[in-house]
């Protein structure tokens, strides 16, 4: 086999006994923990209510690049090893959630996966982007995107995402398949889970997280 060949059993393979029979290390529910497991969530746009995270960016049509565009939530945890991270969300507005891993807030480097690149508001210039799921490397804010992959997102539907990692090798996931997949060899340092919402209002129903250890 080649070495695609082996890493893309190896992720099947993880993501099969992920949904079948779960992990040996513990799960954290970050719905469960509500605000308290987040570095001082904004009030103004995130809630923890009726087991839910409900999410919003303080604008819904703004330029990609403004930060009233964006909405951050950042966990007190840092996660280490192998990793995934799994969230049921329903987009109300919007459709871009981005997750950081094993991410550095002091050297601005690590891992970004996101999904549902945001499209043109007029239906008729939409065929200018496609609607993606993408990952990107960050290095001291440098960010490039290495791989990306169609993902449809309909607003008020019901999506179960994963995003994975397997020693050197990250990919995200939706209802069980593969998307995309990336290996960056060595990786990077492990980080805290950091999600990102662009011109988005979103509800989370389920986060947990699985990893090797956590701090």
């Amino acid at each position: 086999m080649t070495r695609l060949s082996l890493v893309l059993v190896a992720l099947v393979t993880l993501g099969t006994a992920q949904e079948s029979t779960g992990a040996s290390s513990p799960i954290v529910d970050f719905l469960h923990a509500g605000a308290d497991a987040w570095r001082q969530p904004d009030p103004s746009c995130w809630s923890f209510v009726d087991g839910e995270i409900r999410g919003s960016t303080p604008v819904l049509d703004g330029a990609k690049t403004s930060p009233e565009s964006s909405s951050f939530l950042i966990s007190k945890r840092t996660f280490g090893g192998d990793l995934v991270v799994s969230i049921d969300v329903t987009f109300e507005k919007g459709r871009y959630l981005g997750v950081y891993l094993d991410f550095g807030q002091d050297t601005q480097s690590g891992i970004w996966m996101a999904t549902g690149h945001p499209l043109p508001e007029d239906p008729a210039e939409r065929h200018l982007e496609v609607e993606t799921a993408y990952i990107k490397t960050v290095d001291a804010s440098h960010w490039i995107v290495r791989t990306q992959g169609e993902l449809l997102i309909e607003p008020g539907e019901l999506m179960r995402l994963r995003f994975i990692k397997k020693g050197d090798d990250y990919s995200v996931w939706n209802d069980g398949r593969l998307i995309v997949t990336y290996h960056k060899e060595g990786g990077y340092p492990p980080g805290p889970l950091q999600l990102r919402l662009t011109n988005a209002r979103a509800r989370i129903h389920r986060l947990e997280v699985q990893s090797d250890w956590s701090r």
